[in-house]
């Protein structure tokens, strides 16, 4: 997999599959290294590594890296008009 096709996925199809491969043994620089990235890259779009919990989380508001809405956006925010919330 590429960093490219993970963004892709949906927030919680991105978490199963990193934690997975965490979970099949490989470490967090084993899974930058399969993404073709490193652990800012990684941040930049809003996933982290977390080492207390050994697992990587995704933050819920990913900031202004990316472009994929988080959900709690309003539609006017986006300029869409009349609506209430995009999902």
């Amino acid at each position: 997999m590429t960093l490219d096709e993970l963004i892709e996925l949906t927030t919680e199809e991105q978490e199963k599959w990193l934690n997975d491969e965490l979970a099949a043994g490989k470490t967090p620089d084993d899974i930058y290294a399969t993404l073709s990235t490193d652990k800012v890259g990684l941040g930049k779009v809003g996933i982290f590594y977390v080492p207390p919990k050994k697992s990587f989380m995704i933050k819920p508001m990913r900031g202004y890296q990316t472009t994929r809405l988080s959900g709690n956006e309003k539609a006017d925010d986006a300029g869409i008009i009349g609506g209430v919330a995009i999902k």
